[in-house]
Parts: C-alpha cells; sequence; structure tokens
C-alpha cells in the first residue's frame, strides 16, 4: 500500500492517508481514509474511542487547484462511542480542518463560498436596473 504526499500544497490533507489522486479528468479525484488506530471524539459526550463499527465514504467538495474543481473521496470510520451514558450508540469521526457534521464542502470551499455569497449580496442580477 502507497501513500501519496499531498500535505505540503494540500495541509489540511496532511492527518489522511492519501492512496491516490487523478487528474486525468475535469474534476481533481483524491482518494483519501482516515487513520484506523488514532482514537476520535464521540459527537455525543467528547468521549474519546477508537473502537470501530464499520466504514463509509464521504464525498466532499474542496477549493479548486488552479481552475479545476476537487473532490475528496474520503474513508471515515463509524464508531461505537464507548461511554456507557452517552445517547449515542456510534458516532462517525471528524477530521479537524477537513470535515464537518453534515457538510458536503471542505471548510476551506465553504469559506469561500460564504465569501463570494457576502461580496454579491445586494447586487442586482442582469437587468434589474434596465428601464
Amino acid at each position: 500500500m502507497c501513500s501519496i504526499e499531498l500535505s505540503k500544497p494540500l495541509p489540511h490533507l496532511a492527518r489522511l492517508l492519501v492512496f491516490s489522486a487523478d487528474t486525468s479528468g475535469p474534476v481533481v479525484v483524491i482518494e483519501a481514509r482516515t487513520r484506523s488506530r488514532v482514537p476520535a471524539g464521540c459527537s455525543g459526550c467528547g468521549s474519546q474511542s477508537d473502537w470501530a463499527h464499520s466504514r463509509y465514504v464521504r464525498h466532499l467538495a474542496d477549493a479548486a487547484l488552479g481552475s479545476r474543481p476537487v473532490r475528496i473521496d474520503l474513508s471515515v470510520r463509524r464508531l461505537y462511542c464507548e461511554n456507557p451514558s452517552c445517547l449515542k450508540v456510534t458516532f462517525a469521526e471528524q477530521v479537524p480542518g477537513l470535515t464537518v457534521r453534515y457538510q458536503r464542502r471542505t471548510p476551506l470551499l465553504q469559506h469561500l463560498v460564504e465569501s463570494v455569497g457576502v461580496v454579491l449580496v445586494g447586487r442586482g442580477g442582469p437587468g434589474c436596473c434596465a428601464s
């Protein structure tokens, strides 16, 4: 198994094992996974766990490289919460700086989208001021 080093040009991927970066199509597709032995915090109670339930792939849109969109296919773990008083039985691990619960965009791309929205707020569309 070979890992690709992308942490210098893409520092938000430093905590991951990157397996491939496909640049042959219109979208750059990066395949990565989280590290198996690293504990993650439960989203219900915050206690750390590394007791794995399963894995699944999240498809995250990331900021463009040059003019090409980037998609990260990220395999993350679903973990059991080891705290018996926690209401959550299982939870999905999050990667700080890369994933946010229920989001399909990285925080970097989300910030760019929000910044564009702030810049464009109040501007009318084409023909709004035409008489």
